[in-house]
């Protein structure tokens, strides 16, 4: 009979790495968020840690790319390819007033 650490030799060692344990993070949760998160991990079958884990890469995912996106554009207006802010804002206000006409029209339209 094989001995137990002749038969871990046999076993590839990258299988044996990827069972480790993951790091640990403490959380202090308000107690509606903890309820919550309770009830979805109850409806899914899942346990806190892996919501909690799932939630965090989808968030941290969602800021890389936001700061990303900031880095970039903070690089165009130091080239000079930016807009001057109250350029900007004239184009964001205008489109708000000509969105807010399309609504005004739509809901005339429908009575």
């Amino acid at each position: 009979m094989r001995s137990f650490t002749a038969l871990c030799k046999r076993l590839s060692y990258t299988s044996l790495q990827t069972m480790a344990a993951k790091p640990i993070l403490n959380v202090r949760l308000a107690p509606e968020t903890l309820r919550k998160l309770d009830v979805v991990a109850a409806a899914t079958r899942r346990t806190r840690s892996f919501i909690a884990n799932e939630a965090l890469e989808a968030w941290i995912e969602r800021e890389i790319a936001l700061i990303e996106d900031l880095q970039a554009g903070l690089e165009e207006v130091r080239a000079g390819k930016g807009i001057p802010h109250d350029k900007a804002m004239r184009q964001v206000d205008m489109a708000i007033e000509r969105a807010a006409k399309r609504n005004v029209r739509r809901k005339v339209a429908r009575k």
